[in-house]
């Protein structure tokens, strides 16, 4: 399954079933990214699917 990351503008190819063990195999702390899936923020538990197109979006702070 393919997952494009913004920060680094790169896509990657994972194995995983959901979003959680998703971001554990390419070791993103959970805190700091969003996941976007068909155009929908989606949470950890999301069971990923074949066809689905999925982001991962750097949450930016500023003080």
């Amino acid at each position: 399954m393919k997952v494009y990351y913004d920060r680094e503008n790169k896509e990657y190819t994972v194995k995983a079933k959901n979003i959680q063990d998703m971001l554990k195999e390419l070791k993103l702390n959970k805190n700091s990214v969003i996941v976007v899936v068909n155009g929908m923020v989606v949470t950890e538990e999301y069971a990923l699917k074949t066809k689905d197109k999925i982001k991962i979006l750097s949450v930016v702070s500023g003080g």
